[in-house]
C-alpha cells in the first residue's frame, strides 16, 4: 500500500503514523513493504527486519533507523518481548513472530509454506492467533493462475491452504485462546465463507472469537 493509503488505515481506526513506536518485516516481497519505506523517512520510525530482508529489500530506499533481527533472539520493545521465528517461505530470511506482554500472548503464522514442529510449538499456549488462510487448493487448481504460479503457492515454501490453516488450528487450541483471526486470504483462489467454515470445524468446541483480516481495510483494535 502507498505512504497516503497506510496513514487514512491508521485513521480509520483513530490512529496516527506519529504513534508509531517500530515497523516489523517479515520478508521483502513486494505486497509487504511497497509502503514502508516513506512510512518510516516520513515519520522517522525504526525498521526491525532480519538482515536477508533488508539487504534485499531495494525498493525500501534509505532508511533512518535500521535494527536487525534474528529468528530466536527476542526483541524488547516498551515491554513488548517480540520473538521472530523462521519460517518456510520463498524469501531470503523470513521470519514470523510471537509477542507477549505481562501475561497476554498474541502468535502470528503468515506467508509458510508448511507448519513445522517449531510453528506449533512457539504458537503454544496463544491468546491470539493471527493464522494464514490464504486459498482453497480446488479453487487454485482450476483457477487463473500460470501453472508455476500454482506450483509456487502450493509448495513448501509457498502459502497456507484454508486445510493446512485448519491443521495449524487443531494443534494449538487450548481453553485460554481468545482470537482467531484468518489473514493473507486471496482473492483470486478462495473464498471467505470457506475459509471461515473450515477454521470453525478445526476450533470445534473452542470458544475462540473468529474474524477474517479483509485486505481492504484495517481491522479493528481488539483489547486482549
Amino acid at each position: 500500500m502507498s505512504l497516503r493509503e497506510l496513514e487514512r488505515r491508521l485513521k480509520s481506526i483513530d490512529r496516527t503514523p506519529e504513534e508509531l513506536d517500530a515497523v516489523f518485516l517479515t520478508h521483502e516481497h513486494s505486497d509487504h513493504i511497497g509502503g514502508v519505506g516513506p512510512l518510516v523517512r516520513k515519520h522517522s520510525i525504526p525498521l526491525y527486519a532480519t538482515n536477508g530482508t533488508f539487504q534485499v529489500s531495494q525498493k525500501l530506499g534509505s532508511i533512518p533507523v535500521f535494527n536487525p533481527i534474528r529468528a530466536g533472539e527476542t526483541v524488547f520493545l516498551n515491554g513488548l518481548e517480540i520473538e521472530p521465528y523462521t519460517t518456510s517461505h520463498d524469501a531470503k530470511e523470513s521470519v514470523a513472530y510471537v509477542i507477549r506482554y505481562q501475561n497476554r500472548k498474541l502468535g502470528h503464522a503468515t506467508d509458510m509454506g508448511m507448519i513445522t514442529h517449531e510453528v506449533r510449538e512457539i504458537l503454544q499456549n496463544s491468546h491470539v492467533l493471527l493464522v494464514e488462510s490464504n486459498h482453497d487448493v480446488e479453487m487454485l487448481d482450476f483457477g487463473p493462475y500460470p501453472w508455476p504460479v500454482k506450483q509456487r503457492i502450493k509448495s513448501d515454501l509457498g502459502h497456507l491452504s484454508n486445510e493446512a490453516c485448519g491443521e495449524l488450528l487443531a494443534a494449538v487450541k487450548h481453553e485460554h485462546l481468545q482470537r482467531v483471526i484468518l489473514m493473507h486470504l486471496s482473492h483470486t483462489n478462495n473464498h471467505p465463507e470457506i475459509a471461515h467454515v473450515t477454521a470453525l470445524q478445526a476450533l470445534g468446541s473452542c470458544a475462540a472469537h473468529l474474524e477474517l483480516a479483509l485486505q481492504t481495510q484495517a481491522t479493528d483494535l481488539i483489547e486482549v
